[in-house]
């Protein structure tokens, strides 16, 4: 082919080739300064993910008293007021309907300080010094049975009374949430309450008062 010809065909496919690369777009558009980055596909998430405010708070008992495992004051005690110490608790299991409470020292035979069934579920803790009797306006409700000194001491709260020299003694305060509640005229032992809590305890909560002469 001639040097001419060359040229002049050069001329007609030069141009012919310029627009189709100016027509091809780019394998990925570059970044517009400001733009919002593009959202991750959704198909990338674990199936299971949920947000982190959707976990549940744990069921925890305290007092303003005494700390979990620490001293318990001589006042809660038959050696000072003898009067029932103010308790609350947060956490509450959904499906709540009641709690108990069981009051026991495991250092002298799982003695019986304190039962109580059909604590109301709206209820977040129980006053210092509540009165002892069956049954309980405030928490409406609410009932008591004997200790382990039996009936000659009535219903409600009675406190440590270890024998001097006996070493420490744990008292421990269990709240129970249960998804029942009891008929308002049952009578229970600690014994008969554990074993019709069982099968409905949704969550468990202990506190530990620690007390010796």
């Amino acid at each position: 082919m001639s040097t001419l010809s060359s040229i002049v065909l050069a001329s007609f496919v030069m141009p012919i080739i310029t627009a189709l690369a100016v027509q091809v777009p780019p394998a990925s558009a570059p970044a517009v300064p400001g733009a919002a980055p593009a959202a991750p596909n959704d198909a990338s998430k674990p199936a299971d993910a949920a947000p982190k405010d959707a976990a549940k708070a744990e069921f925890t008992v305290k007092s303003p008293a005494f700390k979990n495992n620490e001293r318990f004051p001589v006042e809660y005690s038959t050696d000072g007021e003898n009067v029932s110490p103010e308790i609350s608790w947060e956490g509450t299991p959904a499906g709540t309907k009641s709690f108990a409470l069981i009051c026991h020292d495991p250092d002298a035979g799982q003695f019986i300080h304190w039962i109580a069934w059909n604590i109301p579920a709206d209820c977040k803790g129980l006053p210092r010094g509540l009165k002892r009797a069956a049954t309980l306006d405030d928490p409406k409700g609410m009932r008591q049975g004997f200790t382990g000194w039996g009936k000659s001491k009535g219903e409600g709260y009675l406190g440590p009374a270890p024998g001097k020299g006996s070493g420490d003694h744990h008292y421990t305060f269990t709240v129970v949430a249960l998804d029942t509640d009891f008929p308002a005229d049952k009578v229970f032992t600690a014994r008969e309450l554990r074993s019709a809590m069982k099968g409905h305890v949704l969550g468990k909560a202990e506190l530990v008062g620690i007390f010796s002469r």
